[in-house]
């Protein structure tokens, strides 16, 4: 018998403000790395796409690229953590690494369920820093039961 919840976190989508590419270059190759954590000492990586890379423009209105990329399924108790890294790769120079994406949740798995995008925590507080809008890009996740 676990007190533990199944939980499902899906990166929906990614946003790229700035490829990270010379200004002749329309799209850059990227690679996405996450991991979760969980209260229960889990720790789990995973890669997107699995082998290769995505070319991504940072064109307004074609920089947003539809992953539903699952990162985690499974147990959590009080804790969970969730990173995010972006590579950009360069054949030439040394890759190009995108802001750190980390959040952490705690308390009631309860609270934790729904969406994380850009502009959803910046309503609630004025000046709030709102942690899925980067510098160089932006993030969307959901949380749900599995």
């Amino acid at each position: 018998e676990t007190n533990a919840d199944r939980l499902k976190v899906t990166v929906r989508w990614v946003q790229i403000l700035d490829n990270l590419e010379p200004f002749f270059k329309d799209k850059g190759e990227f690679q996405f790395r996450s991991i979760v954590s969980t209260g229960g000492g889990v720790k789990e990586e995973r890669k997107y796409p699995p082998t290769g890379h995505i070319a991504i423009t940072d064109q307004p209105v074609f920089n947003r690229e539809i992953l539903n990329w699952v990162v985690y399924e499974g147990e959590v108790k009080d804790n969970l953590v969730i990173e995010l890294h972006g590579i950009e790769l360069d054949k030439f120079t040394e890759n190009d690494m995108l802001d750190v994406y980390r959040r952490e949740f705690t308390g009631p798995v309860e609270s934790w369920l729904g969406q994380y995008g850009p502009g959803d925590d910046i309503a609630e507080v004025q000046h709030s820093d709102d942690p899925e809008m980067m510098g160089n890009w932006r993030i969307c996740y959901r949380i749900e039961r599995a």
